[in-house]
Formats: structure tokens, sequence, C-alpha cells
């Protein structure tokens, strides 16, 4: 071998052992930056895809959307001086609203005159007709009805200190007539109280659909103000009248002055479904429970 083809081998090999020994640079496989790519577009679109999903299942609630509807009160709304209530339907067609000082049952025309100014709604279009009593809601303030006679006294401080338990008799301090019957307590909006039904007579006459009467006493939480509230109601099985010869319905209890008598109709009438009773109990509860009284 000449000088010159010495000089050529050893110079390529030179380059091929520097070549060698030259750092090498990783290439990354094609198909490694291929499902790289893929799997952030792919995740890309999946979040994409659940984020209008979920904007989609999920309600937007704007100014005029509610999630649940209320129900609508039904009834005829009264406002008048201190009293609001809300009167089931078929219970009045309007109603008569008055500021008086009026003799108020159950006082007939007593010594101590007229009574203190009160308020009073009477309830036209009542659909018990011809009873000897107007349906009506009264308020006096506490204080003054309290002077205004003895039982008028005694109702007071028995509804202040009252805690009747369900079944027990009506508070002796509360009017009544022979008998009192479906005896509950009941609270209104600002208040509590209790009603029962109970007939009226100047001597024992038969409980009759002319003068059975749905009769509630209550007071504001603050002790300031008495409700009173006196509805007419009927039985299905009472006489249609006071008469004694009257002809009795069905299941009637014939009359007679013996005090078995009169708990035998007592226990008739706690015996009567709420809703056999025209009007329905349930509704003259209702009407009751409605009541606010202002200060």
């Amino acid at each position: 071998m000449n000088k010159s083809q010495k000089m050529i081998s050893i110079f390529v090999t030179m380059i091929i052992v520097l070549a060698c020994n030259l750092p090498s640079v990783a290439a990354t496989p094609t198909s490694q930056l291929n499902v790289a790519t893929v799997v952030a577009s792919t995740l890309q679109v999946v979040t994409a895809a659940a984020q209008t999903s979920a904007a989609l299942a999920t309600p937007t609630l704007s100014a005029t959307s509610t999630a649940t509807a209320s129900p609508v009160p039904q009834g005829l709304s009264i406002n008048y001086s201190n009293i609001s209530l809300l009167i089931p339907p078929n219970l009045a067609s309007g109603t008569t609203d008055v500021t008086t000082t009026d003799i108020e049952f159950p006082y007939t025309n007593p010594s101590a005159g007229l009574m203190p100014q009160h308020t009073k709604v009477i309830l036209d279009g009542y659909p018990v007709q011809g009873s000897n009593l107007q349906p009506q809601i009264i308020v006096f303030n506490a204080g003054q009805y309290a002077r205004y006679s003895d039982l008028a006294q005694q109702t007071i401080s028995g509804l202040r200190s009252m805690h009747y338990q369900h079944g027990q008799p009506l508070p002796r301090n509360l009017p009544a007539g022979q008998f009192s019957a479906a005896v509950q307590s009941l609270n209104f909006v600002n208040g509590n109280g209790i009603r029962y039904l109970t007939q009226f007579d100047q001597s024992p006459l038969p409980v009759n659909n002319h003068e059975l009467v749905y009769y509630f006493h209550g007071i504001t939480s603050d002790g300031n103000n008495y409700v009173q509230m006196i509805l007419p109601v009927q039985a299905p099985f009472l006489a249609p009248d006071e008469n004694p010869n009257s002809p009795l319905p069905q299941n009637g209890i014939p009359f007679h002055t013996d005090p078995s008598y009169f708990n035998a109709i007592a226990q008739q009438l706690n015996a009567t479904p709420p809703d056999q009773f025209s009007p329905s109990l349930a509704s003259l509860d209702a009407l009751i429970q409605s009541i606010t009284i202002s200060p």
C-alpha cells in the first residue's frame, strides 16, 4: 500500500470512529406521537361533551322561573281594620265589615249596656240560612272585653291560662248551653283558642239545625285581642227546628228534658265525621286557622 492510500484509509477510519462516538438523539416513534395527539384530542372532546351534557342536565333558574311552584291559596281574602283572613270556597259570597258597639252574643240586652267598640266581619251568602245567629267573626280589645261583665272576665282569664288537652271537657269558664260537643283546641296565625258545638236556649229544647252553632273563642299570642267566631252549622240527624213535634230524620234522638238526652246528642255529634256537617267542620277550622289579628 502506497503512502496516499494509507492516509485515506486512516482518514476513513477516524470518521467512522467519530461517528460512533457522537451522542445519539432519540427519535420519538411516529406511532407514540400519534397516540398522544389522539388521546389529548379525545380528552378535549370528551370533556367538552361532558360539560355540555351537564349544562343541559342542570336547570338554569332565571328571575321568572321557580324550582317548585307553591300552591295558590283558594278562597276569599278579607282585610278589614285589624282582621285578615281567607274564607274557604263555598262559605261566603262576600262580607259585611263593620266597626260597632253592638251587644254581641251570648249577651241579650244586659244591664252593662253597649259593648266596647269592636270590629266585625259578617259572612254574606253563608250556606246555612234562617238561623237565629249571623255567621260572623268578632274582634275585641281583650282588656276592654274583660271589663264588660263577670262572664267576659272569666272568658278572657280562661283563654290566657288555658292548656287544653284533647278529650277534656269544655273549660267551665267558656259559655255553653245544655251541652258541648266536638271540642277541640285550634290555632290561628298569631294566637290560639278552642272551638265547640253548642246551642243556647232559655229553657231545654230539642237540639236542632236552626240553632246549633260552631263557636270559637281565641286570644292573640300577646294577650291583647279576643277573637270570637259564631257560625251556624247543621248535622244530618237533627230536627229542622226547635219544635218538639217536628219530625226527626233517620237516626234522630227523640227529645226529652232529662240530661241524658243532651249527653246522647253530644255523643252523636262527637261520632259524626267532620265532612258530614254542613258546612264541613274542616272548612270552618280552616277559616279560623287563616286569621291574623294585627296590633
